[in-house]
């Protein structure tokens, strides 16, 4: 594939640390998880997430009205301030919001991203992925997030309100364990330079207080 190729010829290095939904190397860790998710309270209360950014907001209410005994958070940029139409509340894309309404949900239907669904994941809630179409990367996460038993389809079609019922009353959360991710990411980028340091010049390596200073802001 193209993607492939790209990512060998102009994203070379002599060591790789990857994050990713699954420990399937040993140069692979957990995803970050950002410290308002870790400390939340997830609960259930019956409502489904939804944050499609490539469909249109019309496209979605149309969709998911047809499922008017289940409430939904539809997260839109065309939304300015909370709205709700029946079973549907229209949701502006904000991050507080969306934390809150994550923590909270039975599930989420979203993008094959990579944050979203990690943070769904650590909160035990129920995924529905729709890569967003010519995205390389989303048709990777969405085949190893499918790899984890995730229901992962191409794209909202005529068959979809099937899918989206078959996913409601049969899907349940996958069980993944993931922590705090960034000592493990340290650890890992201070034994490598420590010991490239000690193979090129026999000496010891100094703690890089720079990259630890510039890493913090993820861990805080």
């Amino acid at each position: 594939a193209i993607g492939e190729w790209i990512l060998k010829n102009y994203a070379r290095a002599s060591h790789y640390i990857g994050l990713h939904f699954e420990q399937y190397d040993d140069f692979i860790l957990p995803p970050v998880i950002k410290k308002e998710i870790l400390e939340a309270d997830p609960v259930d209360k019956g409502y489904i997430t939804v944050y499609l950014p490539s469909y249109a907001g019309a496209e979605l209410e149309k969709t998911f009205r047809a499922f008017g005994d289940i409430p939904f958070h539809i997260f839109s940029k065309e939304t300015k301030e909370p709205a709700t139409k029946g079973n549907i509340t229209f949701m502006p894309v904000n991050k507080t919001l969306f934390n809150k309404s994550l923590t909270d949900c039975s599930g989420i239907i979203c993008g094959a991203g990579f944050e979203t669904p990690a943070e769904a994941l650590y909160l035990g809630k129920k995924i529905l992925c729709i890569p967003t179409r010519g995205q390389y990367e989303q048709l990777c996460n969405a085949a190893a997030l499918e790899g984890i038993g995730v229901k992962c389809v191409k794209k909202i079609n005529n068959n979809f309100a099937f899918v989206i019922d078959q996913w409601l009353r049969t899907q349940q959360p996958v069980s993944v364990k993931y922590n705090d991710t960034i000592p493990d990411v340290l650890d890992e980028l201070f034994s490598w330079q420590a010991s490239t340091r000690r193979r090129i010049t026999n000496e010891p390596m100094e703690q890089p207080v720079e990259l630890l200073q510039a890493l913090m802001p993820y861990s805080s």
